[in-house]
């Protein structure tokens, strides 16, 4: 082991686990205060997301290169979550003041209240709280020491289905790792792509994996609305598999999406072709790259209104200035951002993971942006962690401190 990594304390290593549709990526990186290092990736392709057998088999082999090529046991992970099985809810909450001040308890008091949601809804993974409301007064991001009689609150829920939580759990136990905690994809991608003037501003982003596009919005710095919809670039490559003038196989359309596939119809030549495997003995077919093209595209524009009317339908279009932010896997498709812009009228711009040193050329990529994502979570939280131990040895390094004081006073005077 280097000296580098000598100097590293263990507990300052974090882990993030994105668990796709199409690939698994565990990433290693090491809490530097506000920023953090990029170790290390394991990016293996998974054969069956659905398939349990298969995701501890590919989880295994992630853990087992990191852990020989990084040289440090991998262990508690921040699992990213998104997908069918994910909900949000928006609720309030409003409670009668004791006192005419707004206390800590008071504040803590009305979002549990706006969060206690039916047993139906499943188990709660995040709880955003939104501006409150002191009586009249609204728009109030932080309420306490204020004066005042009837504080509200609304949150955003997001909840999840407890088998599917179990599932995923059951996993990453049986690879021998532990869940440190479940975060919503789209909100770990935002901690690596948005800035502070995005997510002050009001920004949607679109996280576009293989299995979902998910969004996120956020307002004035906090997280208005979260959606799942369950169609993205598995949904494509079904279409090409489909559509091109001669039947191939998943894996070969989706080998033809990545080499092949652009959004850009206007910088096609006319007649410009790519081979093709024929059927049975047959030999190459030349297939139409503008064709593709269109069978992309279109699935893309579908993937796009339907978000947009859903925007539209919450009455959040209006109040994401600052735009839309792509990020995920299908953002590699050249001119996507384009279309994007068309759909949701508003300016638009692929996110990339950034803010971070170490292996940060390499993983500046809208793919890798919930893995890195995931780091941001888990510094964050390890952050906190520390500032409580050290807000819990101060005390007690006082509290031994004005004991020698009384025991000094007792002994001389």
């Amino acid at each position: 082991m280097d000296n580098s990594k000598q100097m590293v304390k263990k507990n300052d290593y974090i882990f993030g686990l994105d668990i796709g549709a199409s690939k698994v990526n565990l990433f290693v990186g090491i809490s530097e205060g506000e920023s953090i290092r990029v170790v290390e990736c394991g990016d293996f392709p998974l054969e069956s997301s659905d398939e349990y057998d298969s995701v501890v088999e590919t989880l295994q082999k992630a853990v087992h290169m990191l852990e020989s090529s990084a040289g440090v046991d991998v262990r508690d992970v921040y699992v990213g979550i998104a997908g069918k099985h994910v909900s949000s809810f928006s609720y309030k909450g409003l409670v009668t003041l004791p006192t005419n001040e707004v206390r800590e308890e008071d504040i803590i008091n009305v979002q549990r209240q706006a969060s206690t949601l039916p047993d139906k809804a499943g188990e709660i993974i995040h709880i955003f709280p939104g501006e409150y409301t002191l009586d009249d007064e609204t728009g109030i991001r932080n309420p306490k020491g204020y004066s005042g009689r009837r504080l509200g609150v609304e949150v955003q829920v997001v909840t999840s289905r407890p088998n599917a939580l179990q599932d995923i759990a059951k996993c990453v136990n049986r690879a021998g790792l532990n869940v440190a905690g479940f975060v919503l994809e789209p909100l770990a991608a935002a901690s690596a792509v948005l800035s502070e003037d995005e997510r002050e501003l009001g920004v949607a982003l679109i996280d576009i994996g293989a299995g979902s596009a998910d969004v996120a919005v956020f307002v004035k710095d906090s997280v208005r609305y979260t959606a799942s919809l369950d169609m993205a670039g598995n949904i494509i490559t079904s279409d090409i598999s489909k559509c091109l003038e001669v039947p191939v196989s998943i894996s070969k359309a989706e080998e033809i999406k990545k080499k092949y596939g652009t959004c850009s119809l206007n910088n096609l030549i006319e007649d410009e072709t790519f081979p093709v495997p024929g059927v049975g003995d047959r030999g190459e077919v030349p297939c139409s790259r503008k064709l593709l093209a269109r069978i992309i595209t279109a699935r893309v524009a579908e993937i796009f209104k339907i978000l947009a009317k859903d925007l539209e339908k919450h009455h959040l279009d209006t109040v994401i200035d600052g735009g839309i932010v792509l990020t995920g896997g299908c953002c590699n498709l050249v001119g996507i951002e384009d279309i994007a812009t068309k759909v949701f009228k508003k300016p638009v711009h692929i996110g990339k993971p950034r803010g971070m040193s170490g292996i940060q050329e390499a993983f500046q990529n809208p793919s890798y942006a919930t893995g890195i994502g995931l780091l941001y979570y888990a510094n964050k939280k390890h952050r906190e962690k520390k500032q409580r131990e050290t807000g819990t040895q101060l005390a007690v390094s006082v509290k031994k401190g004005l004991q020698r004081f009384r025991d000094f006073i007792r002994t001389y005077f």
